[in-house]
């Protein structure tokens, strides 16, 4: 997050809150002229004040606001929020929309292992994903189920 581009955002989000650089400096206690060398990259504010002006600005992202790399490769839409709401609503669909997606989940548990043979030389644990365990626990129990 570079000095400019933090400017550039203060000044964006102030002309957006429809406030002049007097008044917010008059709101944080500092002069307008210090607001304006803030936003024209000759003076920064520390941290502490930059909470305050992102409060006064309604800021809820600060990433989303201050990085541009950021506000772009993470840009949702409304119809994207309610996709993932719904996908984070709805567990047992998940997997269904991964596959249709073509995400993969190569989360790894730990499975105990409940046959061994006397050669085996493994510590009873296998690792299988997610997906591979319930295709475990969906199998039919004998050939004649199938």
């Amino acid at each position: 997050m570079s000095r400019e581009t933090i400017a550039k955002a203060l000044k964006r989000l102030r002309e957006q809150s429809g406030l002049t650089a007097n008044q917010v400096g008059a709101l944080v206690g500092k002069s307008g002229k210090t607001v304006n060398a803030w936003e024209n990259n000759r003076g920064q504010p520390d941290a502490e004040m930059l909470m305050n002006l992102c409060d006064i600005y309604n800021v809820a992202d600060i990433l989303a606001e201050f990085r541009e790399d950021y506000k772009d490769a993470f840009a949702v839409s409304d119809h994207e929020k309610e996709v993932i709401t719904a996908y984070r609503r709805n567990s047992e669909m998940r997997p269904a929309v991964d596959r249709l997606l073509g995400v993969k989940s190569n989360k790894k548990i730990t499975v105990y292992k409940a046959a061994r043979s006397e050669d085996d030389e493994q510590d009873g644990y296998i690792e299988i994903t997610q997906e591979m365990l319930d295709r475990i626990k969906n199998a039919p129990e004998t050939d004649e189920d199938l």
